[in-house]
């Protein structure tokens, strides 16, 4: 819609309620809409027919509290001068159900006898928090494999640890290293040792449950995190990935003069009750994993928590 200059004193309320991008609408001192413009149509999927005096502003949010808790906001100074709310980041909810993010400005309308209503602006988030969970995954994912990073590894586990601790349920650590990778990279290429990474995060992805938590700790070196999991249950657990992996990376490769790469997987296992110190349980997996290797590679080794015994898993 377009307007020339000569005429904008011509405009009426209604008309410039209309044209501006976002979506405004407005409600009575019950609560009632009795303002929605275009951008609320579209944002929102109603006609404007269908909400103004027939609809109640807590219809358009996810519930009659969601609604109660933006009216406390508007009469408290938590966001702003009481009577008004500037940058409140919620959600509204369209005509088919759907959950919208949206930053809200507000203002109560006033008289000499009260509140006659209030007025609200919303602007609409979902780009802008789409972009957001982009990044944000970007920034705790492995590229090469798609699972969870280092960085994001220390978060999650000071999360689990407090979390065991707590309740006093066990947490258990599996760490994962590939058995002669650097030969692989020397001898067939960094492409090739990158499909076999990418082997071994499908190996994981398809042996765990969804509420284990994979990640490239760095270079071949792979944790997973088991959540009220004890030792013996995720020594099991590793042996499934061990097996898994084996399906998918069959890899044995005769370079001549009996050299031969052998792709494979070696597993530490430990468990924790939280109570001690982050890095001490990393060793400790870490610790296994290395006894596994040292004892040919691709086998499972565990050292459960305050027990010096390792003890080989079944294979």
């Amino acid at each position: 819609m377009s307007i020339g200059f000569k005429s904008m004193n011509m405009i009426d309320s209604q008309t410039l309620i209309d044209l501006c991008p976002d979506p405004i609408i407005g409600v009575d001192a019950k609560g009632m809409i009795n303002l929605f413009n275009t951008a609320a149509e579209r944002l929102l999927g109603y006609d404007s027919a269908q909400v103004v005096g027939a609809l109640h502003i807590a219809e358009i949010y996810t519930s009659f509290e969601h609604a109660k808790e933006i009216k406390r906001l508007m009469d408290s100074d938590e966001y702003g001068e009481r009577g008004f709310i500037e940058g409140y980041e919620t959600v509204l909810k369209s005509k088919w159900g759907r959950e919208i993010p949206i930053r809200l400005s507000a203002s109560l309308l006033e008289e000499d006898h009260g509140v006659a209503g209030s007025v609200g602006f919303f602007h609409d988030m979902t780009d802008r928090k789409r972009l957001e969970e982009k990044l944000k995954k970007q920034s705790i994912t492995d590229e090469l494999t798609g699972l969870y990073n280092q960085r994001h590894f220390y978060g999650v586990l000071s999360v689990e640890m407090d979390r065991a601790e707590r309740y006093q349920t066990p947490l258990s650590l599996v760490c994962v290293d590939l058995d002669n990778l650097k030969q692989v990279n020397d001898q067939l290429g960094h492409l090739e040792g990158d499909r076999i990474l990418r082997d071994v995060s499908r190996a994981l992805q398809e042996s765990c449950r969804s509420v284990d938590v994979c990640f490239r700790y760095g270079g071949d070196e792979f944790m997973v995190l088991l959540p009220q999991t004890d030792c013996i249950e995720s020594a099991q657990l590793a042996e499934r990935i061990r097996r898994r992996f084996n399906e998918i990376c069959s890899y044995s490769v005769d370079l001549g003069n009996s050299v031969i790469i052998n792709a494979s997987l070696s597993l530490g296992v430990t468990d924790t009750l939280g109570d001690e110190d982050v890095d001490h349980f990393i060793q400790r997996a870490d610790l296994a994993m290395y006894e596994a290797k040292n004892a040919g590679g691709n086998r499972t080794m565990m050292i459960k928590r305050q027990v010096a015994d390792k003890v080989e898993a079944e294979m």
